[in-house]
């Protein structure tokens, strides 16, 4: 489909991540369109990749479907347009125009309520963080690390006990019951490059 348009131009379709790194690495490329399924990388990992030595290289993600995680995921690394495999002949060129020129492209109505419902959870995750003292934050950050009562409280100077009220507080202020939910916490918040976490 893209082959037929005059103003594109196709310069490699590649069946890995590893054969799409070489292409790029290569060649003259001003776009990539990728699956987030793909052999040996996930598309995700291709993107973070590319993140590091292409910064600015728009990014296309042409896809089945996507969890709420992933498109978290996805917008964290600045993809730049995605489209969904039922859509794709109708929106595919539009959206790769568009993000060509610099633009951003996103049309399905799920995949905006999608973003509406990561961004007012993140809110609220944020607003909750706040309430954190700092050294509630230096407990909760090790803990989601997976440390003990016990080496957290050596890593700080406290004792265990103390690390446990401290646990209790941090539950209670963020309407959690584990470090399980903690640490998953954590990793949203990282996710959205929150400060605090």
């Amino acid at each position: 489909m893209i082959e037929t348009e005059d103003d594109l131009l196709v310069i490699a379709t590649c069946q890995s991540a590893l054969h799409a790194i070489e292409v790029i690495d290569g060649e003259k490329v001003d776009l990539v369109v990728l699956d987030l399924r793909m052999p040996a990388m996930s598309g995700l990992e291709f993107i973070h990749y590319i993140r590091a030595s292409r910064p600015d290289l728009p990014i296309v993600v042409l896809t089945a479907d996507i969890s709420d995680e992933n498109l978290a995921i996805a917008m964290q690394y600045r993809v730049n347009g995605i489209v969904l495999k039922e859509q794709a002949p109708t929106v595919l060129l539009n959206c790769i125009r568009t993000v060509a020129t610099g633009g951003t492209y996103l049309t399905d109505k799920n995949l905006v309520c999608a973003l509406d419902r990561l961004r007012e959870s993140d809110f609220q995750y944020t607003s909750l963080l706040q309430a954190l003292t700092p050294r509630e934050v230096e407990v909760s950050r090790l803990a989601a690390d997976g440390l003990r009562s016990r080496e957290i409280g050596d890593e700080l100077g406290i004792s265990h006990g103390t690390v446990k009220l401290h646990l209790h507080s941090i539950y209670g202020k963020l309407g959690i019951s584990s470090r399980v939910e903690l640490a998953n916490l954590a990793k949203r918040q990282w996710l959205t490059n929150d400060s605090r976490f």
